[in-house]
C-alpha cells in the first residue's frame, strides 16, 4: 500500500486520501484487483476512524468485504480492537457484513460471540437474523464458541433469541442450531458438560458459568440430550466422567451437596430431564444398515406418502389445497343442510330430512366417501415439518367427528347411521391399507413375511 495513502487512513484524512485519488485516480482501483490485500478500510477499522471509513465504503462498497492477506475483513479487525461504535456503524451502512466468512470461516458475529459482546450480538441478530445459522470450518456455530470461551452472556443471547425466533422455518432452525455437531460430533451441551471448573459441578450455579451454561442448555426444549458425541458418550456419560476428574470418584458417590441453603446435584437434574448415559441407549441403525434392510410393506407405505407429499411443486399443492377445502366445506355443509331440508313438526321426525331413506343412504354414501378422501388429501398435502400438522390431524378428527354426527342427526335412524359413519371410516382406512398391499404385491409378486415385518 502507498505508504502516503496509509498514513491517512491512520490519522482519517478525508483530504488526503483524494490529494492521492487526484495524483492517481486508480490508486483504489489496482488495490481493488489483488483479491487478498490491506485495504485504507482494513486500517480505517483498526484505528477506528469512521469518518473515513464511510468514505472509503462510498468510493469503494467492495472493501467492506475485501479479505487481507492474514483472512480478515476491515470489521474482523474492528471486533478485534474493541472498536465497538465502528462496529455498530459498520453495521448500519451494511449489515450484511456481519457474516462475511474469513479465516477458519469465522464471521465478525462469531467473533463477538467469542469475544463476549453480548449488546453487539444482540444488534447483529436483530439486524441479520440469519447469523445465527453461521459456522465455522470445523463446523462450529455460535452457540459451541459461547461454551468454549465461556461467555454465559452471551449464551444467555442467543438461547433467548433461538427461543423467541418468529421466522419462516424457525422450529426447524432452533432444533439444527442447538443441537448442531462440530467435526467431533459434539454439540453445545457435550463441550459444556466437558469444561473443568474445579469441582464446579457441586457448587452452586451462580459461581461457575459453566455450571450455569449446562443448567441454561437443559433447559431448552428442543436440545438432544441423548445423542453421542465422537467418542459414543452421552451429554451424562461426560458429566459422570468429568465429576470423576474433579473430584476423584463418582458424583454418585459424593452426594449431593448444600450451598447457601441450595441443594445440587447436577447428575440427578440430568436424570429427571431425560439423559441417559449411551449403555442404556438402543443401538441406532446407521444409514448402510437401514439401506440394505428388506424393503417391507410398511416402508413402501411410509415412501408412497412421502412422494406423495414431495411430487406436486408449491404452486400445484395450493390448487390442490384450494379445491380440497372447497370440496370439504360443499360436503359439510351438506351435512348441516340436506337438500329437501328437514322436517320442522313436532312429531318423532322432526329435525330429519324430508327426502326419502333409499336416496338418503345414496346422499350419505358419496358425501361421506368425498369429505374423508378431501380431508385425507388435505393432511398428505401438508408439508411434514410444518408446525400446524399435528394440529391439522386433531382438527381434522374433530371435524370428522362432528361431519358423522351432523349426519347421524339428519338421518331417520341415528344410531344406525352414526355406527355407520364409525365403521366406513374403518373401512375406507383398510381399503387405502389394502391398495398399498396390492401395489407393493405388484412389486414383489412372492409373498413374504417381512412385507409385515423383518424376519
Amino acid at each position: 500500500m502507498n505508504p502516503r495513502l496509509q498514513q491517512a487512513a491512520e490519522s482519517g484524512s478525508i483530504d488526503q486520501l483524494y490529494a492521492l485519488i487526484d495524483e492517481n485516480p486508480y490508486i483504489l482501483e489496482n488495490m481493488d484487483a489483488v483479491p487478498f490485500v490491506t485495504t485504507p478500510l482494513h486500517i480505517a477499522a483498526a484505528s477506528g476512524n469512521i469518518p473515513f471509513a464511510k468514505e472509503i465504503m462510498n468510493l469503494k462498497p467492495s472493501f467492506a468485504r475485501k479479505l487481507n492477506t492474514s483472512g480478515y475483513s476491515p470489521l474482523h479487525l474492528a471486533v478485534d480492537k474493541d472498536k465497538t461504535k465502528f462496529v455498530f456503524r459498520m453495521l448500519m451502512l451494511d449489515n450484511g457484513l456481519a457474516r462475511v466468512k474469513g479465516r477458519n470461516g469465522i464471521t465478525p458475529f462469531l467473533s463477538l460471540v467469542s469475544r463476549g459482546k453480548a449488546h453487539v450480538v444482540a444488534e447483529c441478530l436483530l439486524a441479520f437474523p440469519e447469523c445465527i445459522q453461521d459456522e465455522t470450518v470445523d463446523s462450529q456455530n455460535a452457540l459451541h464458541l459461547a461454551v468454549t470461551h465461556d461467555r454465559f452472556e452471551v449464551l444467555q443471547v442467543l438461547v433467548g433469541w433461538i427461543q423467541r425466533m418468529s421466522q419462516r422455518d424457525a422450529d426447524s432452525i432452533e432444533y439444527r442450531v442447538l443441537n448442531k455437531s462440530d467435526l467431533n460430533y459434539n454439540r453445545p451441551l457435550h463441550l459444556a458438560a466437558s469444561k473443568n471448573d474445579h469441582q464446579a459441578y457441586f457448587y452452586t450455579l451462580r459461581f461457575f458459568p459453566n455450571m450455569q451454561m449446562v443448567r441454561l442448555l437443559l433447559e431448552c426444549r428442543s436440545v438432544q440430550r441423548n445423542k453421542l458425541n465422537g467418542e459414543n458418550f452421552t451429554f451424562l456419560d461426560i458429566l459422570r466422567n468429568q465429576g470423576q476428574r474433579d473430584a476423584g470418584g463418582d458424583l454418585r458417590s459424593q452426594g449431593p451437596r448444600v450451598v447457601g441453603g441450595e441443594v445440587l446435584d447436577l447428575e440427578q437434574v440430568a436424570i429427571k430431564t431425560g439423559c441417559k448415559e449411551a449403555a442404556s441407549l438402543p443401538r441406532p441403525k446407521k444409514r448402510f444398515e437401514i439401506l440394505k434392510s428388506p424393503f417391507t410393506f410398511w416402508t413402501y407405505c411410509s415412501t408412497f406418502v412421502r412422494r406423495l407429499r414431495t411430487d406436486p411443486s408449491d404452486e400445484a399443492r395450493g390448487v390442490f389445497l384450494i379445491v380440497c377445502t372447497l370440496i370439504i366445506t360443499a360436503t359439510y355443509q351438506t351435512a348441516l343442510q340436506p337438500p329437501g331440508g328437514v322436517h320442522q313438526s313436532d312429531d318423532a321426525n322432526a329435525g330429519s330430512v324430508v327426502m326419502k331413506q333409499t336416496f338418503f343412504i345414496f346422499l350419505w354414501i358419496s358425501n361421506t366417501l368425498g369429505f374423508c378422501c378431501a380431508i385425507l388429501y388435505t393432511f398428505c398435502l401438508i408439508p411434514l415439518r410444518s408446525l400446524f400438522l399435528n394440529w391439522f390431524f386433531w382438527i381434522g378428527t374433530s371435524l370428522c367427528i362432528s361431519y358423522a354426527l351432523a349426519m347421524a342427526l339428519i338421518s331417520p335412524h341415528p344410531l344406525v347411521f352414526i355406527s355407520a359413519a364409525f365403521a366406513f371410516f374403518l373401512l375406507l382406512a383398510l381399503y387405502i391399507l389394502l391398495e398399498f398391499f396390492i401395489q407393493h404385491w405388484k412389486v414383489a409378486p412372492k409373498p413374504r413375511l417381512s412385507w409385515f415385518w423383518k424376519v
